[in-house]
């Protein structure tokens, strides 16, 4: 099969969140499974209006962002503006492409709408199937963290873009099923039309080490992730803060990046209680290093006020043998198996979070438990190849129903 992927995030270059990880998995994963591969993405600088090179067996095509052009006829200094900029650069570079590359499906990463523009260009007698991959929409995004506001221009243009490329597209795949719930209900689309395909991930390269020979280390909590307080990341320092009684010597490791105000707000509090021996920001690290640093922790600790999918660090976590304490809002409950692969607790729950890093912090049995079945449960569902083949199957659907809508436009 002959796959385009369209995401303006696509690592290294461009963002390494859950968007540009997901779809860079999926890029490669494709690759090693013998398809044909090229992703259209954004360019990290200004530069040339399109280059592109070829890494991991995928042909990328990085593309100027709106705003880095020699001359524009609109302002992008609104993120709507943006986005609709965006879309116009993917239509422009996705017809170029497609005049010498036959591509059997294009898959349109949601947020941003990057797909509304060429969604609402094809050509019917040139129509190549197209498949939208839901991450999170911008309205979950507002109903669960109050960004954007409501009757913000962003939100309204936003909302717009998006479920006009959603219901337009021929197959929708959601990473979670309270993504697709969500989405059924706001942007109106059926709920049986939306294909749940979680995420997965390299159980190779995310694997346990050999615990024999694991030097003794402080009890380890690590976070991954942006370093927000929609992260619950002011709720799991609390937590590690009162647990501290108990176990002096805790660390807790947070790793990314985050708002300069909110971190320094959480160094403030780390003084006051005279914890900076106990918590360390490693920052940003990259992606060859994470399995390392989940190999090295006791626990996974993440409860986000709402996580829409089965977000990636969650999985990685439990395919390198480390429980998670995640909340029970949102996507996370698809992934963590409560009391099995670690513990689910409400969002904001201080209290909920610091009983269960206790549990399994302080009983090893536990913990060796978990452990082992962390990684059965990747292995038995969340493996790469299980993974594509479910990502293949909503292609073919996509392909089919194209087909379809192709033939009876003919008859007609």
């Amino acid at each position: 099969m002959n796959v385009c992927l369209v995401s303006q995030n696509y690592p290294p270059e461009t963002a390494q969140g859950g968007i540009g990880t997901q779809t860079w998995n999926k890029a490669r994963e494709l690759a090693r499974a013998g398809h044909t591969v090229h992703v259209l993405s954004a360019a990290a600088v200004p530069g040339p209006e399109v280059s592109t090179h070829v890494a991991d067996g995928v042909t990328v095509h990085r593309m100027r962002r709106p705003g880095d052009e020699p001359a524009m006829e609109f302002s992008i200094n609104q993120p709507e503006t943006y986005w609709l900029g965006y879309s116009w650069s993917v239509l422009r570079h996705l017809t170029h492409l497609s005049r010498t590359i036959a591509f059997d499906v294009i898959d349109f990463a949601e947020y941003g709408a990057e797909g509304f523009a060429y969604q609402l260009d094809r050509n019917e007698g040139l129509r190549i199937p197209v498949v939208v991959q839901l991450h999170g929409p911008l309205a979950m995004l507002t109903t669960h963290i109050g960004w954007p506001e409501k009757d913000s221009s962003l939100y309204r243009v936003g909302t717009f873009m998006e479920g006009t490329s959603i219901r337009l597209a021929d197959a929708v795949m959601a990473c979670s099923g309270a993504i697709a719930d969500f989405t059924a209900g706001c942007y109106r689309v059926p709920r049986e039309s939306i294909h749940v395909v979680h995420c997965g991930v390299d159980t190779e390269a995310f694997k346990p080490s050999d615990a024999s020979g694991r030097p003794r280390t402080p009890p380890t909590v690590l976070f991954v992730g942006n370093i927000a307080a929609s992260k619950g990341v002011g709720t799991m320092l609390e937590a590690v803060l009162r647990i501290r009684q108990k176990y002096p010597d805790i660390l807790l490791r947070i790793l990314g990046r985050g708002e300069s105000g909110f971190i320094a707000r959480l160094r403030a509090r780390i003084d006051h209680a005279g914890a900076g021996g106990n918590v360390q920001f490693d920052g940003f690290v990259d992606r060859d290093q994470l399995p390392e640093c989940y190999r090295q922790a006791d626990v996974f600790c993440s409860p986000a006020k709402f996580e829409g999918g089965t977000a990636n660090v969650y999985i990685e976590a439990m395919a390198c043998g480390c429980p998670v304490v995640a909340s029970t809002a949102g996507g996370a409950p698809e992934a963590v198996a409560d009391g099995e692969t670690g513990f689910l607790v409400p969002p904001e729950d201080v209290g909920a979070v610091t009983q269960a890093l206790d549990q399994v912090l302080g009983c090893e049995t536990l913990r060796q438990g978990m452990r082992e079945r962390c990684r059965s449960r990747v292995e038995e569902y969340f493996g790469m190849e299980k993974y594509i083949g479910r990502v293949l199957h909503v292609y073919q659907q996509a392909i089919d129903r194209a087909r379809c809508g192709a033939l009876s436009q003919v008859a007609d």
